[in-house]
């Protein structure tokens, strides 16, 4: 009984170690992902972003920053997404993705 206790404690703190290094997304990697939602967006957002030319914006446009992700277990496992904010034609819309597979969180900022 004690062994099989000790392989399932083993098994839990591999698997809490396993989750807390996994490997994030590179910051050209974030720029990319983000690009691509906002050229592709959401269905309830329609058209609002697919007229734009992404490629044009300078990187000192970009603003991009790793924050922490809300939540207890997110906090225990140091789990993290991308903020990305272009600046184009006047608008600034923020992309947050999930810094591990580069899902789309939300879109928000001036959107004019």
């Amino acid at each position: 009984m004690k062994k099989l206790l000790l392989v399932l404690v083993m098994i839990i703190v591999m698997f809490f170690l396993y989750s807390y290094q996994l490997p994030i997304m590179s910051t050209g990697e974030a720029i990319d992902s983000a690009e691509k939602h906002l050229q592709n967006p959401p269905k309830e957002w329609g058209k609002t972003f697919s007229d734009y030319d992404w490629n044009d914006t300078a990187l000192e446009n970009v603003v991009v920053s790793l924050n922490q992700k809300n939540g207890f277990w997110n906090n225990l496992t140091n789990r993290m997404n991308w903020e990305v904010t272009i600046k184009n034609n006047g608008s600034e819309p923020t992309v947050v993705i999930d810094a591990y597979t580069g899902k789309l969180i939300d879109i928000y900022g001036p959107l004019n």
